[in-house]
């Protein structure tokens, strides 16, 4: 009997020793990585290691947990359809996991915001990045974390003066790129001496109404801007396919509206059956139809609000007529302003009055002022592309500067001091 037990007891020993290495074996068991993105119709080998040695995949149990998207067979992915799929890895009684994405074609992207490939940030200040076009996994880096760290949504933190670059991958059924050198300067010191604007102060532009309350270019927006006491409120302007000029800024309805149409291939009875249901309290707004022009300058006269319209439509000239006879509603003296020099070159030689401000996307150039100087123009452009120096050189040509789009009260306050005569921001500094 006790050499029945003794017996017993000398196997189950055995089987612990023989138990233990096996899974000591296994404890480096790992991908090469842990996600991976693979074209529609292309193949990829999945590599795993076992303590820095590659693992034969035909001892492994390999899985997919979508095979109609990704397919895998002894460690070679195959994308079928587009969408995500989870591999899975057995080896040693051990099983590691790999996330792949499956997409149609590359695509290029902007970063929201940045058209321009470079953008410029002071140290300790933020950037938000979020891709134009994006997919449901979307993974930022940067090329030097001393200079900006990024986190996993997108939110840039600058840290020391530098130039960095920012790069994104978004996946879905595309797999969308995009890209912005960053760089970073020191902060801005406060100047003690101050220049005069041209209108003798500077006048706060509130950026598509109130929309830190209420959706943006909605009436509500603009009301509450008018209720705050605003100067000048800003909006956009496109025209329909009947002629009429409503308040809304971009060229499809669908971030808005939640609608894939493009807004000027339609009439405004059409319009009016989408609402806005996007943006800031946009559910405490039933029903909140895109305006019109003719009701957004109803809205700025009762308030004695000045409107700032930025004409997005490549306007013919007969469109450019009907838009001037519609601003002469205004009781205050309209702003009329454009990245299209077009428009507001047509718009100059049936009016020879209004305030007419040309939209730069980089630094204001020589060449762009003598363009002002030939059409009376003023200038608008991005405070990061301009100085001290920008400003008085356009004064010295009677050109007027306004400057968008200021987050930070302190750097609004510096170029006010530096002179600059109009400045745009989403809520009064």
């Amino acid at each position: 009997m006790k050499q029945k037990i003794s017996g017993f007891i000398l196997a189950f020993m055995l089987l612990i020793c023989i138990a233990v290495p096996a899974a000591a074996a296994t404890q480096g068991y790992k991908f090469e990585q842990k996600t991976v993105s693979l074209q529609v119709g292309k193949s990829k080998s999945l590599i795993a290691y076992n303590n820095g040695r590659k693992v034969n995949p035909g001892k492994i149990r390999w899985k997919s947990s979508n095979p109609n998207k990704v397919s895998v067979t002894k460690g070679t992915l195959t994308a079928k359809n587009w969408g995500t799929a989870r591999i899975s890895a057995v080896y040693g009684g051990k099983t590691i996991y790999c996330t792949v994405y499956a997409y149609n074609k590359n695509a290029r992207t902007n970063f929201k915001g940045y058209k321009a490939s470079s953008a410029k940030i002071k140290v300790r200040s933020k950037l938000q990045l979020k891709p134009e076009l994006r997919g449901k996994t979307t993974i930022y880096k940067t090329s030097d974390p001393k200079i900006a760290v990024i986190s996993s949504n997108g939110n840039l933190t600058a840290k020391t003066p530098g130039t960095v670059n920012i790069t994104c991958v978004s996946l879905g059924k595309y797999r969308y790129t995009a890209s912005l050198k960053v760089t970073v300067v020191a902060e801005l010191k406060y100047i003690k001496t101050a220049d005069t604007p041209l209108n003798g102060s500077t006048g706060t532009i509130l950026h598509r109404g109130l929309s830190l309350e209420a959706p943006e270019n909605s009436l509500p927006a603009f009301e509450l801007a008018g209720q705050k006491g605003a100067q000048y409120i800003e909006t956009d302007v496109r025209q329909l396919k009947d002629g009429t000029f409503v308040i809304f800024h971009d060229g499809n309805l669908q971030r808005m509206c939640g609608v894939n149409k493009k807004i000027e291939d339609l009439t405004y009875q059409k319009v009016k059956k989408y609402p806005i249901i996007t943006g800031t309290n946009a559910s405490a707004y039933k029903n909140n139809t895109i305006p019109t022009l003719k009701q957004y300058l109803a809205c700025c006269n009762k308030y004695s609000a000045v409107p700032v319209i930025e004409i997005k439509s490549q306007l013919n000239s007969e469109s450019v007529a009907k838009f001037n006879q519609i601003i002469k509603m205004s009781k205050k003296s309209p702003v009329v302003i454009s990245f299209k020099e077009e428009p507001l070159k047509m718009l100059r030689q049936i009016n020879k009055t209004v305030s007419i401000q040309w939209i730069l996307r980089d630094r204001i150039t020589k060449a762009a002022l003598d363009e002002c100087s030939r059409y009376k123009f003023d200038v608008s452009a991005q405070y990061r592309c301009t100085n001290r120096s920008i400003i008085k050189r356009a004064h010295s040509r009677n050109i007027r500067v306004a400057l968008w789009l200021f987050t930070d009260s302190k750097v609004a306050d510096c170029y006010r001091n530096w002179g600059v005569d109009y400045i745009t921001c989403e809520r009064i500094m």
